[in-house]
């Protein structure tokens, strides 16, 4: 269960939802025609966390995407013979827009290049190259394509994209933060929760282990990379050639798949909650694990990712948070170990001091 130190999160989750919705709803008209793609077909609970947000804020606002897909169904036919004069492209947000996941990035540009200045908004993102060759592609297809507006997670990726595009670029965070505050009911089964990231994202100053722990305490250490059982029975089936042949025929533009996504999508929330909530206190070097964590009011102890992402997004948006301990360097143990202790002991105080309020 999330410690209930009433109304913390609750209170910054609705702040950064009403940063965000104030970016875009300046961006994106009441009478907007939606084509929203780039669905994170991979079990990834963070990008799912995004997507959900998504399409919670199209929600608020009483839009629906006429067209859905993720970057290897896209039908470039099927958006030409539906676009109009309304149409905006939304691309899905998340952290990669740069080179590091080079397929998912020259999806979004194929799409710059297909639906020249045709309104296409990319989703709150954090901008991450490794190449200047890359930047500078990057950067030509932004300018020929005339009417893109990039929308950024950190002050340091806003840098980066004022520095090298020609375009809007606007600060905005994370649209996981639309899936509002989440009730957990279930108890801890261990004293510390680990999601530490096993892909090419993970930490590179240490391992997430190594942070101090309690002696004789209980933990878990997992990512949050495998399917659940739901989840695979689920992917079969909208994934299934047959099911994609037939409701492509009736519904070309993936009402059906739409549908099927956000089912995906809601179980690889469940899982994620399932997991984070396991443990009385997480340590993760995951930056939607601990977005999550907010969500569900887990206290958490999150390590910076290998190239800062999660730290940048902190400063901007999140280091208010009074049950989460950022950490980015794990060289100096016992600096950290003191670290850890103190904000332990206020994580306990916090608790004993809630646990003894009259209930309201």
């Amino acid at each position: 269960m999330g410690v209930p130190l009433k109304n913390e999160n609750v209170a910054l989750i609705e702040r950064l939802q009403n940063q965000a919705r104030k970016v875009l709803d300046a961006l994106i008209p009441d009478n907007a025609h939606i084509i929203l793609l780039d669905y994170p077909h991979y079990p990834n609970v963070g990008d799912s966390l995004i997507w959900l947000g998504e399409i919670a804020y199209l929600k608020s606002r009483g839009l629906k995407a006429s067209y859905v897909s993720d970057c290897h169904n896209f039908d470039l036919f099927a958006v030409k013979k539906i676009i109009n004069k309304n149409s905006f492209i939304l691309i899905n947000g998340g952290g990669n827009f740069g080179d590091l996941w080079s397929h998912l990035h020259n999806f979004k540009l194929q799409v710059l290049r297909d639906f020249p200045q045709t309104p296409i908004i990319q989703l709150p993102q954090t901008i991450h190259f490794k190449d200047e060759k890359n930047i500078a592609e990057t950067a030509e297809v932004i300018k020929q394509h005339g009417n893109f507006t990039l929308l950024v997670r950190s002050q340091e990726s806003l840098a980066i994209a004022q520095k090298n595009f020609s375009t809007t670029s606007i600060l905005c965070p994370d649209m996981a933060f639309f899936i509002g505050p989440i009730k957990v009911n279930n108890s801890p089964l261990v004293d510390y929760f680990i999601l530490s990231r096993t892909d090419t994202e993970k930490s590179s100053n240490g391992n997430v282990r190594m942070v101090p722990r309690k002696e004789f305490a209980t933990s878990r250490t997992e990512d949050w990379l495998e399917n659940s059982g739901k989840e695979f029975k689920l992917q079969r089936i909208e994934s299934h050639h047959l099911f994609r042949k037939f409701f492509k025929l009736i519904n070309p533009t993936n009402q059906v798949l739409l549908f099927m996504w956000n089912l995906l999508a809601q179980a690889r929330l469940a899982r994620g909650v399932a997991l984070l909530s396991s443990g009385k206190l997480v340590i993760t070097d995951r930056l939607h694990a601990h977005i999550l964590c907010i969500l569900i009011n887990k206290p958490h102890i999150v390590i910076d990712n290998n190239y800062g992402k999660i730290g940048d997004i902190y400063r901007a948006w999140t280091s208010t948070y009074p049950l989460s301990l950022f950490v980015n360097d794990l060289s100096d143990m016992d600096d950290l170990k003191l670290k850890v202790n103190l904000f332990e002991s206020k994580v306990e105080k916090n608790t004993a001091l809630t646990n003894t309020q009259p209930a309201s």
